[in-house]
């Protein structure tokens, strides 16, 4: 007992560097604003980099708020991988952070100014404070144990995702006012105004710059939206297939041409079309996760989808229908009633919001079978993708024919990819008869990207013994991706946003 934290007669000291070290670096990143503000002359590219900072510095405490109220709530559970715990602290804090700043907009503009500096201020003394043992011996990077022990490969793989995201960035769009900003990043007005109210809350030290304002508005849908759709990814793939190919997956995606040209014609796409992969994330979450406390969080994540777009209500149901009915169906009465209980607070939101916009749940078109366009429009962007229609193939014959000769052997989790079948035929039908922004965009990429992974799964299994052929076919499969991804071209678009 003598070395344990608690009898330490170093605690003090422990405690004293803990606190004085997180209160610098936080208030040295909430002060950006501030530094920007002065530094106007500064190049686009320091400016770009600085309001980079600033986002990650905000997606952070997300992530810290998500863990508080994990804290609060006693709520624990069981995850696949360490991205799972991640991917779900940081939309839980937005969650809360979106509802917060809701409230702070219903001040007026003096008032916002002051609450804004006011909440984070008392929000890092808060995080600052040592008065736990856990925080003080925990660091960031045990958050991300899932890269601890990364190969050469590997680790490869992971820099030319990072260099594919940095380059992969759109053009800036025209210095406008705020009312038109709106309209670039939402042009068939979908989104709901309390995500407006955050994105302007969120970003109100800056309102009275209108250049640096765009840039923040810019960065966040690009930051924010992208970068965790292919954190969701990544965890989503974590359910099916090794690291090793998840990462090939997430590198297959960023680096198809398809994903740099849909963010340059529809940059509102890294928002609006990657729903759907959210959605069956948390359907595979929660029913994996062994607690009922995680209803709190499905109920959220479909209020989110209706301030991305109100038709995305009704999935709601599907959702809740899904996991009582199929995926809960051998637990008990009472954990089913918890899980709705939890999930309660996020579902009347979400009812909320959909009677609000009832005008706005019509059925944007008859039946539409657009969903073989964009399919055929990704495979030809992306050569890689052509697995896809195999691994199609492969995941239905296993699924209901377990025992054929062939795929005897192939060790996939049947129940995950039973979710992940029926929920894609769920949101195919969805786009048939309503509304085609589940399967637009990236909506289409990312179930692509996953399909064509299958085919290689299958080979690495049966090539267990033979790790350098492995390797060898790892290395090819990143060589077919990066040759394909018009790399020169994002650098010449990235090259020209700072130089103008």
């Amino acid at each position: 007992m003598e070395n344990t934290l608690v009898n330490s007669s170093n605690i003090f000291k422990l405690k004293w560097k803990f606190f004085t070290y997180r209160v610098v670096s936080y208030f040295s990143f909430l002060l950006i604003p501030v530094y920007v503000q002065k530094g106007m002359h500064v190049s686009p590219s320091g400016l770009g980099m600085m309001m980079t900072l600033y986002i990650l510095f905000i997606v952070s405490q997300w992530f810290l708020l998500g863990k508080e109220i994990d804290h609060r709530l006693k709520i624990y559970f069981r995850v696949n991988s360490s991205i799972d715990r991640v991917v779900y602290r940081l939309f839980l804090g937005m969650f809360f952070f979106i509802l917060l700043f809701n409230i702070i907009n219903l001040l007026d503009a003096k008032w916002i100014y002051n609450s804004y500096w006011i909440t984070w201020a008392v929000l890092g003394l808060f995080y600052s404070w040592p008065t736990r043992g856990k925080i003080i011996q925990e660091s960031v990077s045990s958050n991300f144990g899932e890269f601890r022990f990364l190969d050469n490969f590997e680790k490869t793989l992971v820099g030319l995702i990072l260099i594919m995201f940095v380059f992969s960035l759109p053009d800036l769009p025209p210095l406008v006012n705020i009312e038109m900003l709106k309209l670039y990043f939402d042009p068939l007005e979908k989104i709901g105004n309390p995500m407006w109210n955050f994105l302007l809350v969120n970003y109100y030290p800056f309102k009275t710059y209108p250049e640096l304002f765009r840039l923040a508005w810019s960065l966040h849908f690009y930051i924010v939206g992208v970068g965790l759709f292919l954190l969701i990814f990544y965890a989503f793939l974590r359910f099916f297939v090794s690291r090793r190919l998840s990462l090939l997956g997430v590198f297959a995606l960023v680096s198809s041409w398809s994903f740099s040209r849909t963010l340059t014609t529809n940059v509102e796409f890294a928002m609006l079309t990657t729903y759907s992969l959210l959605w069956i994330w948390t359907l595979l979450w929660v029913a994996k996760s062994s607690t009922y406390r995680a209803g709190l969080f499905m109920g959220l994540v479909s209020f989110w989808g209706t301030l991305l777009n109100p038709s995305f209500a009704i999935l709601v149901f599907f959702q809740i229908g899904f996991l009582v009915f199929i995926y809960l169906r051998d637990r008990t009465l009472w954990f089913k009633r918890q899980l709705l209980k939890y999930a309660l607070f996020g579902v009347i939101l979400t009812i909320l919001r959909l009677l609000s916009h009832t005008d706005l749940l019509e059925p944007l078109h008859g039946i539409d079978w657009s969903f073989f366009k964009y399919a055929a429009l990704e495979i030809d962007r992306k050569g890689f993708f052509i697995l896809g229609i195999f691994g199609l193939m492969i995941a239905i014959v296993k699924f209901y024919k377990p025992k054929i000769l062939v795929l005897k052997e192939f060790q996939i989790e049947r129940e995950s990819m039973s979710i992940f079948l029926l929920s894609f035929v769920l949101y195919i039908l969805f786009s048939l008869f309503w509304d085609d922004s589940l399967i637009s965009g990236f909506g289409m990429m990312w179930p692509l990207a996953f399909l064509s992974l299958i085919p290689l799964e299958l080979l690495f299994q049966s090539l267990s013994r033979m790790r350098s052929s492995r390797n060898m076919i790892y290395v090819i499969y990143i060589l077919i991706c990066l040759l394909d991804s018009h790399f020169e071209g994002r650098v010449k678009v990235f090259i020209k946003i700072f130089n103008n």
